[in-house]
C-alpha cells in the first residue's frame, strides 16, 4: 500500500496571522518562537492547483512533538491555492491531515478510486505533497506527504 494510514504525520492549521498564532502556540506549550519561512515559488516547487500552475506562496512555521507535527499555514496574499480558497470560504482552522507516502503517483490513485479528487500538489526541498479532496464525505482535506 503506498498510503501509510496507521499514522497522522503531520495536521495543518491556517491563520490569517501566522505570527500571532505561532506565539500563542508557543505561550501554550513554553517554547521559544519558531522559524517562521516561506514557501519557495512555482519555478521550485512547480505546484498545481486544480489544473494549472499555482503561484500561491504560504508563510509557515512547524511544531514537532514526538507523535505529531503541526503547522501554521497562512497565505501569503490573494493569488488562487487550496490555502487561500479555505481561508476565504471556511476561515481559520484545521486545514488538513497528513498521511506519510512512498509512492505519491500510486497514493494519489488509490485516493482518487475512492473518490477522493487530487486539489493541489507540488515540490519541496525533500520531497513532495499533495491535497486530496476529501471534504465532502470525510469534512477534512488529506494531504500526501512523501520524503526523499
Amino acid at each position: 500500500m503506498a498510503i501509510d494510514k496507521t499514522k497522522v504525520v503531520q495536521i495543518g492549521i491556517l491563520a490569517r496571522d501566522v505570527k500571532e498564532t505561532t506565539a500563542v502556540w508557543c505561550k501554550f506549550l513554553g517554547l521559544e518562537m519558531p522559524e517562521i519561512f516561506k514557501t519557495d515559488g512555482y519555478e521550485k516547487t512547480r505546484a498545481w492547483f486544480k489544473g494549472g500552475p499555482c503561484h500561491g506562496l504560504i508563510y509557515q512555521s512547524m511544531f514537532n512533538f514526538n507523535n505529531i507535527q503541526v503547522e501554521i499555514i497562512q497565505p501569503v496574499d490573494g493569488t488562487p491555492s487550496i490555502w487561500r480558497e479555505c481561508l476565504d470560504r471556511d476561515g481559520e482552522g484545521l486545514h488538513h491531515i497528513s498521511f506519510a507516502v512512498k509512492n505519491m503517483p500510486a497514493a494519489i490513485g488509490e485516493a482518487e478510486s475512492l473518490g477522493f479528487p487530487l486539489i493541489q500538489k507540488g515540490e519541496y526541498t525533500g520531497g513532495r505533497y499533495a491535497y486530496m479532496d476529501a471534504i465532502g464525505s470525510m469534512k477534512i482535506i488529506l494531504e500526501f506527504l512523501e520524503n526523499d
